[in-house]
């Protein structure tokens, strides 16, 4: 996939950066920071929850850059399964591709603002701003590590192991340094979670279930999450023995 810049949260214990902006402290719904980018844009563009943004094949004619919300960028398989590659909050940009159509296609998760800049407006902003080029170069970096990571996520993690490192990295996206009882939000459905971890929607409610029962994680109203015990969260992301779970 080509740099989308945060196109999913962090790997290991880093958060991913958001090129245009610090990430409030809770991006679902909530607008973004002022960025150099307000300036170069068309006037904010609103979408519905789950409406289409752009598709993949569409001409890659702009980027932008999301405002308020959460947007879900996800490949189509021939057999009409979907692949979620990674879920946007304010700051992220997508629709950044290198030939000439979208290789992924872009939905609303939430309501969503987005701003547009053209490729030739935001080509002419990179050669203005050299310290907007350095934090497109890291973050281009850091998407190879979020990629990597993910093929460990997909190809070696069990359920409760895949689950613990997603809360991990949505954790991460509000604070770099989670705490024991920080709260999160899950704007996505377990579907939109089990197609980003390669399970299926049922297995993704029972390793909720078991982080829960071994008091790892507490489910709260309004699609919010506390991590009870970010330590033992860590130790099961990493294969740990700790927590007790197993697949």
């Amino acid at each position: 996939m080509t740099p989308s810049l945060a196109t999913a949260p962090a790997t290991a214990r880093h958060p991913s950066p958001a090129i245009f902006g610090a990430v409030p402290a809770s991006s679902a719904g909530r607008a973004a920071p002022a960025s150099p980018f307000a300036p170069w844009g068309d006037e904010a563009s609103a979408y519905s929850r789950d409406q289409v943004i752009f598709s993949e094949g569409d001409p890659a004619s702009s980027v932008r850059i999301v405002t308020s919300g959460m947007v879900r960028i996800l490949r189509m398989m021939a057999d009409g399964r979907r692949q979620i590659v990674g879920f946007l909050q304010p700051g992220d940009m997508l629709g950044l591709a290198l030939g000439g159509t979208y290789l992924y296609s872009a939905e609303a998760v939430t309501p969503v603002t987005l701003r547009r800049l053209s490729r030739t407006q935001f080509d002419t902003l990179l050669e203005r701003d050299p310290e907007l080029r350095l934090r497109l170069l890291a973050a281009t970096a850091t998407e190879l590590q979020v990629a990597q990571e993910q093929m460990l996520l997909l190809g070696r993690k069990t359920a409760p192991e895949r689950l613990a490192s997603f809360l991990l990295r949505q954790a991460r996206r509000v604070t770099p340094e989670p705490q024991d009882h920080c709260r999160i939000p899950l704007p996505m459905t377990r579907t939109d979670i089990a197609d980003f971890l390669g399970l299926t929607m049922e297995t993704v409610s029972r390793a909720f279930t078991k982080l829960k029962t071994t008091r790892l994680i507490r489910l709260l109203p309004d699609q919010m999450v506390e991590l009870v015990d970010v330590e033992a969260l860590i130790d099961l992301s990493e294969g740990g023995g700790r927590s007790g779970l197993v697949q």
